[in-house]
């Protein structure tokens, strides 16, 4: 099977911070540049790729398993808000979850769906 050639020009997407796209139209009305595209080509033909260290990355990959009806229900809400599933499931854990300082400090912790309160036993009648 042949491989196809290289297109030319083929559009990437990125999700950057939005200080680091406001820092790139800077760059690009400082150095007078035509587009977003000009600046990124300058910096990674300017980037030494050889002396390049990676960060420790805070994020690790996971894999769940959620039923059709909840997967459903993820990508609607996503595809409704204009975020990836992982932005709604990151908002969702973050309002479960509580913060470890919070946790230290106290801070009431939510039930577990299920556990309920239980009811006092009824007081035996007075003769």
């Amino acid at each position: 099977m042949a491989s196809q050639p290289l297109l030319a020009s083929t559009p990437l997407t990125f999700e950057l911070p939005r200080a680091l796209v406001d820092r790139i139209q800077s760059c690009r009305r400082g150095l007078g540049l035509k587009s977003v595209s000009d600046v990124i080509r300058r910096a990674l033909d300017d980037f030494d790729f050889a002396t390049f260290n990676p960060l420790p990355r805070e994020q690790c990959q996971i894999s769940v398993r959620l039923s059709p009806a909840g997967k459903r229900i993820l990508f609607h809400h996503a595809r409704r808000k204009k975020v990836s599933a992982g932005v709604l499931l990151r908002s969702a854990l973050e309002a479960l979850l509580p913060r470890p300082s919070q946790a230290k400090r106290g801070a009431p912790a939510r039930k577990a769906a299920g556990n309920t309160a239980r009811k006092q036993p009824a007081r035996k009648k007075r003769k």
